[in-house]
Parts: structure tokens; C-alpha cells; sequence
């Protein structure tokens, strides 16, 4: 071990992402660092990655309470890196970043307030896209079907399909407008590309997976490959905004040469694992930037193939 060196990382709502986990162990055992990890959850009971973090009850994210908690919390444990996990969670460690500039020692690995704010906020995200000529999903008249989506859902939750004008008229009887938007079906290949930015802001690499199968908003199973033409255009353009830090995975489907971005998600995405594993090891490179070591992509990136299976864990309580 390097002099003995523990990194003191804590995720933020990380309780399912054991791969994930696993891989960040697997890149401080590369570099002959230890590891000593806690996630901040809502609850202290039992989550899948307590086999390997410790789970540290906290305020909901979206309370202003969150900010003191962090701020005690990381005095008290010396944290050297911050990860959020979820969308809320990225919008209230930009903001703490921005805001405790005492904090600068701990790396917290997220992208600016001002990008967290409009990503989480579907709304929001999509004026911004339209200002950046970036395509998105149409709300015409008298197409159907519709997709109606609560502006701060996440995995695929509070999200309906309506088949006429009927349907959508009677879908708003009862809840406001201004909570939901309105976007047309577009069809096609959904995928997917994980991108890392330094601490620095410069973009290291990036992977494209096609998804196939996804429940509850998570992809069950995915596969990489080379980028289109078109696609790269894409994701020149969403590069060159300023302000993305670390993880970033880039959704959107494509039909030939047509493509509608869905979102952009600031963070770790739940099959980020398949581009991990392909190539793209950004635990490797966080850790190693953290460190102060230099670091390299490979030659070339695999193309491969990723299918999840359930796995069952068991807490014996009193």
C-alpha cells in the first residue's frame, strides 16, 4: 500500500450499486491503495452494498438540512471524495461544492449547479437542449401516443403513455400541468454513452451501449460499439458544454440518421459497469487523479455484451 494510504469515499445513495462498488475496490487494489467507503441513504438499515460501505443515515437530499449534515459529516470523517448516485443528489452536492469553498481538499465529483439544476428537472433540461440545438422528443399537435413524465422522475418512475386526446385530457384533470411534460413516442435504438471528464473539466473517453432491456429505468442488458457518424456530432456537442464533471451518461434514440436525446444524467449511470468493463475504468482514473498518478486509456475499447441476473441478499434481524 502506498504509505499506507486509505481513500475515505462517500457515495450518495449508492445502496444497489455493488458492481459498481466492486469495481472501485478492484481499481484501489490495482493501485495498491486502500479503501474505506461509507453512502449516505435515508434509512440505516441493511441496502446490498453494506457488505462493503458503511451506511450512514442522512437527510433527503432535497432538504435544506442535507447541506448541514454533509458539512458535519465530512469534518468529522476527513471524506477525501464526494460521489452522488442520484439526480437529487448531484443538485445538492453542486450546490454544497459551490457554496463551502473550505471543502476544495475533498473531491466532489460532480458537474456544475447551474448544468445539475436543469439535468435533474426534465422541463428545464429540455429549453436548455433546444438552446443548444441539441434534438429532443416533439410535443405535436394531434400526435399520439404521448408520453407524459413527472419533470423530476427518475428511473422511469410517475412516467404514462396516452393514446388519443381523450386519455390526456382526463390525465390532467386532477394534477397540474406545470409538473408534467408532454413528449411524443419516438422509436427507434435507445442507447446510451458514458463519458468521463477530469476534475479539470477535459474530457478522457468515451463508450456507447445499445440497451435492450431495462426495468424500473435500469438496463438489464447492453452491449458497446463503435459510434456512428452522426453520433459523434452528438457528443462533440454535448462535450464542448463547460461545466461536466466526472461521470455523465448521454441517452437518446436513434432511427438512421435521426437522433432525439431523452437525457443527460450528471452522474453514474446503473449499467455504467458494461463501459467499465469494456475499457472505460473510471474508478481507475478518479482514483488515479486523486493520487496524483498518471493514467491511460487502452488501444482500443472491447466490444461486449452485458446481461444483469438478480441476486439475492439476507440480513438476519432482531
Amino acid at each position: 500500500m502506498i504509505n499506507n494510504l486509505k481513500i475515505k469515499i462517500l457515495f450518495l445513495g449508492a445502496s444497489k450499486r455493488v458492481s459498481l462498488i466492486e469495481y472501485f475496490l478492484k481499481s484501489a487494489n490495482e493501485l495498491n491503495v486502500g479503501l474505506e467507503l461509507y453512502s449516505c441513504e435515508h434509512e440505516s438499515k441493511f441496502y446490498p452494498i453494506s457488505q462493503y460501505a458503511s451506511i450512514i443515515p442522512g437527510p433527503d437530499f432535497k432538504q435544506p438540512e442535507f447541506g448541514f449534515w454533509l458539512n458535519d459529516f465530512l469534518k468529522a470523517k476527513g471524506i477525501d471524495i464526494v460521489i452522488p448516485n442520484m439526480d437529487a443528489a448531484t443538485v445538492a452536492l453542486s450546490y454544497f461544492k459551490e457554496t463551502k469553498k473550505e471543502f476544495e481538499a475533498s473531491w466532489m465529483v460532480v458537474s456544475n449547479y447551474e448544468l445539475c439544476i436543469k439535468m435533474e428537472d426534465k422541463i428545464l433540461s429540455d429549453e436548455f437542449f433546444k438552446s443548444k440545438n441539441i434534438p429532443v422528443p416533439l410535443n405535436s399537435t394531434d400526435i399520439f401516443p404521448k408520453y407524459i413524465k413527472n419533470r423530476f422522475g427518475f428511473g422511469g418512475r410517475d412516467t404514462y403513455i396516452v393514446k388519443n386526446q381523450k386519455d390526456l385530457n382526463r390525465f390532467f384533470q386532477n394534477v397540474s400541468t406545470d409538473k408534467y411534460i408532454i413528449q411524443d413516442e419516438v422509436k427507434g435504438q435507445e442507447s446510451t454513452v458514458d463519458i468521463y471528464f477530469s476534475r479539470q473539466g477535459v474530457l478522457i473517453g468515451y463508450i456507447i451501449r445499445d440497451r435492450y432491456e431495462v426495468s424500473d429505468g435500469e438496463v438489464m442488458s447492453c452491449s458497446t460499439r463503435e459510434p456512428y457518424e452522426i453520433e459523434k456530432e452528438l457528443i462533440n456537442k454535448v462535450c464542448a458544454i463547460p461545466g461536466w464533471q466526472g461521470c455523465i451518461t448521454l441517452q437518446y434514440i436513434r432511427d438512421g440518421n435521426n437522433i432525439t436525446v431523452i437525457e443527460i444524467n450528471p452522474r453514474f449511470g446503473g449499467g455504467v459497469t458494461c463501459s467499465i468493463e469494456a475499457g472505460l475504468d473510471m474508478p481507475l482514473y478518479l482514483l488515479s487523479e486523486y493520487i496524483k498518478i498518471p493514467y491511460k486509456l487502452p488501444d482500443h475499447f472491447k466490444k461486449i455484451y452485458m446481461t444483469r441476473a438478480r441476486k439475492d441478499y439476507f440480513y438476519e434481524y432482531n
